[in-house]
């Protein structure tokens, strides 16, 4: 049974193909190197697709602080502006108090 299986393997087509690619020595060079770049070094091909993804996903978190680092600096401008606003702010966020006022919180 073995026999029959390792011959079939040995006289298919494909087998015939890679081993004549063998024997010519630039192309046995080429395709140790193309296997060796794609799957054996440090940077190989699946590293490189996981870095792509990983580079992407960066990118789109890099575009939602951006967005978000433009919402804070307009705001910014808006209190910088405006006292009653940066009064508001201070109160509603740091608890921030006149001297003769009481702060409650109310925590639900």
């Amino acid at each position: 049974m073995s026999d029959n299986f390792f011959s079939r393997i040995l006289n298919s087509k494909t087998v015939k193909f890679l081993l004549s690619l063998f024997r010519n020595r630039y192309s046995a060079t080429a395709i140790i190197a193309l296997v060796w770049a794609m799957f054996i070094s440090d940077v190989d091909l699946f590293y490189i697709i996981k870095e792509k993804i990983e580079l992407g996903e960066m990118k789109i978190e890099m575009n939602e602080i951006s967005s978000k680092n433009k919402a804070l600096a307009i705001e910014l401008e808006e209190i910088k502006k405006n006292p009653s606003l940066l009064e508001r702010v201070a109160r509603e966020r740091y608890f921030m108090k006149l001297p003769e006022e009481d702060v409650f919180r109310i925590i639900e």
